[in-house]
């Protein structure tokens, strides 16, 4: 079954964000976590890093490596926390 983006922001943008659902999105939202933490929300941008993480595999990995540089410090913490997380 499809993921959307919008489904992903929808789950990311709770106050209280149950990473579990986001989970359960399995890969095939690792692409649009991707293009959320490329944005210009640094708070979802965040939350798009440690849901990759809790998912895993490959693609998550990628993107943790990447958020691991990128320019905000917030995001790079995110990709820390995530990767300890999934022991990584």
């Amino acid at each position: 079954m499809p993921v959307s983006q919008r489904e992903v922001r929808q789950r990311l943008a709770q106050s209280k964000v149950d990473y579990r659902a986001v989970a359960a999105l399995g890969p095939r939202a690792v692409p649009h976590l991707a293009e959320l933490v490329d944005g210009n929300d640094a708070v979802l941008a965040a939350k798009a890093v440690y849901a990759a993480g809790v998912i895993g595999g490959p693609a998550s990995r990628r993107l943790l490596e990447s958020a691991s540089g990128h320019a905000d410090p917030i995001i790079r913490i995110a990709a820390s926390a995530a990767r300890r997380m999934a022991g990584r």
